[in-house]
C-alpha cells in the first residue's frame, strides 16, 4: 500500500531521514518505534505528501507518487500529534468543518464520534484536555474511511477507555482492508496492536519484527529506550 525507499529527508541543517526504507501493506497494522528523534514522524509527514523527499522514492499502491503529494493526501488521513484546526469553536462545528473538507458524509462523523468517544457537540474546542482533542482528532480520521490511516502518537492522552476504543477502530479499519501506521512512545501499544514493527534510530530502519516472533516485544522495547 504505501512504501518508501531510500527517503532522505533534511530540515534547517538537520537530517531527519537517513536512507529510510519500509513497506507497509494492506489490511496491516504497522508501527515505527524508536526513540526520540528516531525520524517517525517525519516519515509519516513523508507518507501523508506534507513532506517531500530530498532523495528516495514514495509509492503508493505500486505507483511512484513522490512528485505527486496530491495523490497521498486524498488517499491518506493523518493525525498529527498536535492537533489542528480552530480552538474557537464548539466540537460540532468544528467536526462539520472538517467533514467537509474531508469529503466524510454526516453519518460518518457522528458513528466516529460515537465510536471514539468525542467529547461533547456543544464543548470548546480549545477548552478541552489534550485526551479529549486526541478523541476528537481520531473521530474526524476515522469518519473519513481511507484507504491509509497515519497516526503520530495516537494514544498520547487517552484514558483505558481511550486505548480501548481506539484498539477496536484500528483492528476494525484493518480488518476492512484499510492500511493503519502508527508511532507510539511506550511499547504497550504497538506491542499489542501491531502486525509488525519497523524500528528506526537515526532517521533509518534498522530492525523489523513481525508478530509471533519471539524477540517481537523485546524489539519494541529495546528501540524505543524501555530496555535496561
Amino acid at each position: 500500500m504505501l512504501e518508501l525507499v531510500g527517503v532522505v529527508s533534511t530540515m534547517g541543517g538537520v537530517t531527519r531521514l537517513d536512507r529510510c526504507s519500509f513497506a507497509a501493506q494492506v489490511g496491516e497494522v504497522l508501527g515505527l518505534v524508536g526513540a526520540t528523534g528516531s525520524g517517525k514522524t517525519a516519515a509519516l509527514e513523508v507518507g501523508a505528501g506534507l513532506l517531500r523527499p530530498d532523495r528516495g522514492r514514495v509509492l503508493l499502491e505500486g505507483r511512484d507518487v513522490t512528485r505527486r503529494p496530491e495523490r497521498l493526501r486524498g488517499a491518506v488521513a493523518l493525525v498529527p500529534a498536535a492537533p489542528v484546526g480552530p480552538a474557537d469553536l464548539t466540537v460540532a462545528a468544528w467536526l462539520e468543518l472538517w467533514r467537509g473538507l474531508d469529503g466524510a458524509t454526516v453519518e460518518a462523523v457522528r458513528e466516529a464520534a460515537e465510536r471514539l468517544g468525542a467529547p461533547a457537540p456543544e464543548r470548546r474546542v480549545g477548552t478541552l484536555s489534550a485526551g479529549q482533542l486526541r478523541r476528537l482528532a481520531l473521530a474526524r480520521a476515522f469518519a473519513r474511511k481511507p484507504a491509509l490511516y497515519l497516526l503520530d502518537t495516537p494514544a498520547q492522552g487517552l484514558d483505558g477507555d481511550g486505548l480501548r476504543r481506539l484498539s477496536g477502530a484500528v483492528r476494525d479499519a484493518a480488518a476492512a482492508g484499510a492500511t493503519v501506521v502508527l508511532t507510539a512512545g511506550a511499547p504497550f501499544l504497538p506491542a499489542s496492536l501491531c502486525d509488525r514493527v519497523v524500528c528506526l534510530a537515526q532517521g533509518r530502519n534498522v530492525a523489523e519484527a513481525a508478530r509471533g516472533a519471539a524477540d517481537f516485544e523485546d524489539r519494541i522495547a529495546a528501540a524505543q529506550g524501555w530496555a535496561a
